[in-house]
């Protein structure tokens, strides 16, 4: 059904109907003139303006005096049932509605009023019942009609309630509510055209009307056509700015199209309309995070957390943005902040680790982790993350015995085997760490990462040169903008002796990786090979300039540097 228009048309019509009761009328059959019927007029009328003002107390008050000078008077008990209703004293309206319908059955005002009260108690089959006795009673009824129609589509009777609004549009052919309600019949029954139609057909009549410009949008999504869902969704807004449901429908459509910068423009404007819409900022946080605006993204967590300030996820999400911005210190007591009230929250332990980790902070990282283990065996990146950091603390020994824990829990890891590859590499175990790259490639032989370094491995060694090159070429294909593995591709190419294809590979890998020191090593071994000793030494100072990040560099791109400077021109 479209866009919940069952509950929306009977709520609009039973607001109609009782607005409707709320007229100057005469109080009752009595002689006029006579001072009980002057003074309940008086009442009445005083009842009458105080309604009118929505001092909904006071009418009360009125009507009960009015009513103790006419206790006959049904329109008189009708008025003070429907502000009772207005009043929120359902039970009570309910039952002064039933004692008045019992004495005067064919009285029509309030039977409309009685099924109000039973459709807003959920009484659905009392509803029908009240609305059924109306329009036998008064067929001219037309709201009748249409609550009771729309009842019947509550009740799954699409068929009666058809029948009851084509009798509307027989009488009025341009009645909005009965247009609509036979549209969304129609959308129920995916008679997509027919349904468009007549919301077209709404528009004419009342172009002002954004629930028409929405369910046109509904239709044309559901089509394919975004171009025009966009266009009807948008005309919604127009008409009424203030409509959620039509900006959300618009934000659904560029979402389901990845179009995020257009999510962000309309996420703006609903945060200029409702700057204390919570959640308005939760997402708009989230679509800054994503795109990279970290400053924007920082500001809406921080402002949706003065409303929510012990909601978890906007904090992790904080979190996220000051580690973007580099500022650790800060991300740190809002993570600890997230312990104080979830001490299990796996997510903000994983994410302190990665902050001391960000920090040179291995230890502190490495208790992270030993914590999170003490009451959750589960996650096997746990144990990766914390082999990782005892790696960094050169504590082989300890790494070893963690990854391998890891891997006899979770035989299938394919990232824990690449950790313990990594740690055989480091403690110069080649065929351990080969045998281990070969089961991480056999458990997911798109692995970019494990073929990478297995073909790097082979080309570093000089063995196995044509299967490194191919498994080289195989890990680009899944990473093509991949530095690192472009930088590898012209290694296998120099040790194949294609210095020309090594050249221009590296070099190629530079634009993307500009600070590793051993792609700017590798290009000087190139230069070197190829007699260009200048050229060669330019790029081993290069590489200098960040030896701070590969062990054991420095030292040996200064005595290449050295064993090299005799042959050019380049003064000590």
């Amino acid at each position: 059904m479209s866009l919940s228009y069952a509950a929306s048309l009977i709520a609009a019509l039973l607001m109609f109907s009782a607005s409707c009761l709320a007229v100057p009328a005469p109080v009752s059959g009595r002689e006029e003139g006579s001072a009980s019927t002057q003074k309940a007029y008086l009442e009445y009328m005083l009842a009458y303006e105080a309604e009118r003002e929505e001092r909904w107390d006071e009418a009360l008050q009125h009507y009960r005096e009015a009513l103790s000078h006419d206790p006959e008077s049904l329109h008189l008990k009708t008025q003070l049932s429907a502000v009772l209703i207005r009043l929120g004293r359902i039970p009570d309206a309910r039952d002064a509605l039933e004692e008045l319908v019992r004495g005067s059955r064919e009285y029509v005002p309030a039977l409309v009023l009685l099924g109000h009260v039973y459709n807003t108690e959920k009484r659905v089959d009392d509803a029908v019942r009240i609305y059924e006795r109306v329009i036998a009673l008064d067929p001219s009824r037309d709201e009748a009609r249409l609550l009771l129609g729309a009842l019947y589509v509550a009740q799954g009777a699409s068929k009666k309630a058809h029948a009851l609004f084509e009798e509307v549009l027989k009488k009025d052919p341009e009645n909005i509510m009965a247009l609509y309600s036979v549209a969304s019949i129609y959308m129920e029954h995916k008679e997509y055209d027919r349904a468009e139609a007549l919301f077209r057909k709404m528009i004419e009549v009342q172009p002002s009307l954004d629930v028409a410009y929405l369910n046109a949008g509904l239709i044309r999504e559901l089509k394919g056509d975004i171009p025009g869902a966009e266009e009807s969704y948008r005309k919604a807004l127009e008409m009424n700015p203030n409509s959620t449901l039509a900006r959300e429908k618009l934000i659904q459509l560029y979402l389901s199209q990845k179009a995020f910068a257009k999510v962000i423009q309309e996420l703006e404007a609903a945060r200029e309309r409702l700057p204390g819409n919570v959640d308005i900022r939760y997402k708009l946080g989230l679509l800054y995070l994503q795109e990279g605006a970290h400053e924007k993204a920082l500001s809406e967590f921080t402002i949706a957390l003065e409303a929510r300030p012990a909601d978890v996820a906007l904090m992790y999400y904080k979190t996220l943005a000051l580690e973007e911005l580099k500022r650790y210190d800060e991300a740190i007591v809002v993570l600890k902040r997230i312990l104080s009230i979830d001490p299990k929250n796996i997510n903000a332990f994983v994410n302190l680790g990665f902050v001391y980790t960000r920090q040179n902070r291995y230890e502190d990282a490495a208790n992270i982790y030993e914590e999170v283990l003490s009451f959750e065996k589960g996650k096997p990146e746990i144990y990766g993350y914390l082999g990782a950091a005892y790696l960094q603390l050169k504590n082989e020994k300890k790494a070893e015995e963690v990854l391998k824990e890891g891997t006899r829990l979770f035989a299938d890891s394919d990232d824990l085997y690449f950790n313990l590859a990594v740690l055989y590499e480091r403690t110069g175990r080649f065929e351990e760490m080969e045998a281990a790259l070969k089961r991480v490639i056999a458990l997911n032989p798109s692995h970019a990462d494990a073929l990478n370094y297995l073909g790097y491995s082979y080309a570093d060694r000089g063995v196995h040169l044509d299967e490194a090159l191919s498994l080289i070429t195989k890990a680009l294909d899944l990473k093509p903008d991949s530095g690192y593995i472009i930088d590898s591709l012209g290694w296998v190419y120099f040790k194949l002796g294609r210095l020309d294809d090594s050249l221009k590979t590296l070099l190629k890998a530079l634009a993307s990786v500009k600070d590793d020191p051993v792609l700017h090593e590798h290009i000087g071994d190139v230069y070197e090979a190829m007699r260009k000793y200048d050229q060669a030494v330019g790029a081993w100072q290069e590489a200098l300039k960040f030896s701070g990040k590969e062990e054991g560099l420095k030292e040996r791109v200064e005595l290449k540097i050295r064993n090299t400077r005799g042959k050019t021109m380049i003064l000590p």
